[in-house]
């Protein structure tokens, strides 16, 4: 008998202020595209959704999502996902939060779902300190264990008391990037797996990615001093030191500090944050221009280290570098500070210093080989229903496409440069082409752009 399998989605909230709201949009649009995705699983039964957002849901529906009734308030993700397993009774189940995975590719989902049915009493998930996707079989572990409040701790609840080997998903931007913060949502405008209606949320919302973009342009000089501070993965300074020529000064401190309480219970503390207390926010970043050409700083360490009691607001208007509009005298100096610096600094959460550190490498590999080429570049989004999802590259001939060559390809796991005939096509790959007039129109002919 066929195992059961089932994606459950988490989004909601009550964004007030234009800062969440705008980020809430965005966030709904990341939920369709992966609903997108998940749909085109075979291996997946069902697609389960709870939202109190109403359009979300309505759209949702249009897509054959099911939707899940939310517990009683306030919110508790661990009563909601013990209810929904309960309810659907299913064999194995992916997690995952709204904003979570907006790069992960098709071929990343499927292969959860395949594990799920190969392994047993497993747990999967992509940060084994804070996860943002959790899968796991048996379903039925969760009923067993103490309701964690949030998605973050289950992997390792149900690793230490059901009893479950947990896993790392292979690394890969579409693993380890999540949309948190405004920073993140910058990052994705500049990404290429970014899908078609987060793209165009994104160009209606209309934020400065400048800021980013010259940050990115240093990393991209030979031999630049690039800063990391905060929750900084291992992972990553393997990944920066593989794919650039970078140099690292890393500070990297309280990962897990969610977790494992620390901050709930005010136990966060943070060297950098002490050397703030004694020289103030103006020349700490005098100090960081003087050994870093640019620098990427997850800024919750610092106001946990403060103990600020900060609105949500106040910490995405200092992502964005608003500091006028901060009312929190600390922050709003420390972040007019930040813009001022004489090199690009770069405010954000956790997702910043991780996922976006893949996302903005990722982005580097295609612009350094794409610059290589020395033609113009054409480029030509994959979507679900394109012709040429599921098909290898040497179909191109096949269906009447002469006089082009695809000298890179963008896809979720990362930029394929030089791909061999058979390389098989997926939805949200992006070509990069160059070729005749002809055999551009007959590519733009053939995808309907």
């Amino acid at each position: 008998m066929r195992e059961r399998i089932i994606a459950v989605i988490f989004e909601g909230g009550y964004p007030e202020h234009w800062i969440t709201r705008d980020l809430a949009t965005l966030r709904a649009a990341v939920v369709m595209d992966n609903i997108a995705k998940l749909n085109l699983l075979p291996e997946l039964d069902e697609v389960v959704l709870l939202t109190n957002y109403p359009h979300l849901a309505a759209q949702a529906k249009l897509l054959g999502v099911t939707l899940a009734e939310e517990d009683e308030e306030p919110f508790h993700f661990g009563r909601n996902i013990q209810r929904i397993v309960a309810q659907f009774e299913p064999d194995g189940v992916i997690c995952m939060g709204g904003a979570a995975a907006p790069f992960m590719s098709v071929e990343e989902f499927r292969q959860l779902a395949q594990n799920l049915r190969t392994n047993k009493s497993v747990v999967y998930t992509n940060n084994p300190q804070s996860a943002d996707i959790v899968a796991f079989t048996p379903a039925s572990s969760v009923l067993t264990v103490t309701p964690p409040e949030t998605d973050n701790s289950l992997a390792t609840v149900l690793r230490d008391q059901a009893g479950l080997a947990r896993v790392l998903i292979p690394h890969s931007v579409g693993a380890h990037f999540d949309l948190d913060t405004p920073t993140d949502a910058l990052v994705m405008a500049l990404s290429p797996h970014t899908g078609p209606r987060s793209r165009a949320c994104l160009a209606g919302l209309g934020w400065d990615v400048a800021r980013v973009q010259r940050a990115i342009s240093r990393m991209s000089q030979p031999h630049c001093e690039l800063g990391l501070i905060g929750r900084v993965n291992p992972a990553v300074m393997t990944q920066i030191n593989t794919h650039t020529f970078n140099r690292l000064r890393v500070f990297s401190e309280e990962r897990g500090m969610k977790a494992l309480a620390r901050e709930e219970q005010g136990k966060v503390i943070s060297l950098l944050g002490c050397f703030l207390e004694q020289v103030g926010a103006g020349q700490f970043f005098t100090y960081l221009a003087k050994v870093c050409d640019v620098c990427f700083i997850d800024t919750r360490v610092f106001f946990a280290h403060f103990k600020l009691q900060l609105t949500e607001e106040e910490r995405f208007l200092s992502d964005l570098g608003q500091y006028e509009d901060i009312a929190n005298p600390w922050v709003r100096e420390f972040t007019r500070a930040s813009v001022q610096c004489e090199i690009p600094v770069i405010l954000g959460g956790h997702s910043l210093v991780t996922g976006g550190m893949w996302a903005i490498i990722d982005i580097l590999k295609r612009e350094q080989a794409l610059s290589t080429v020395g033609r113009v570049v054409h480029k030509f989004p994959i979507s679900s229903g394109s012709p040429l999802a599921g098909l290898k590259l040497s179909s191109l001939s096949r269906l009447g496409v002469h006089g082009v060559t695809v000298v890179a390809v963008d896809a979720p796991h990362g930029p394929v440069l030089d791909p061999a005939a058979d390389h098989v096509l997926q939805p949200c790959d992006v070509l990069h082409c160059v070729g005749s007039e002809a055999g551009m129109r007959a590519l733009e002919k053939l995808l309907g752009t």
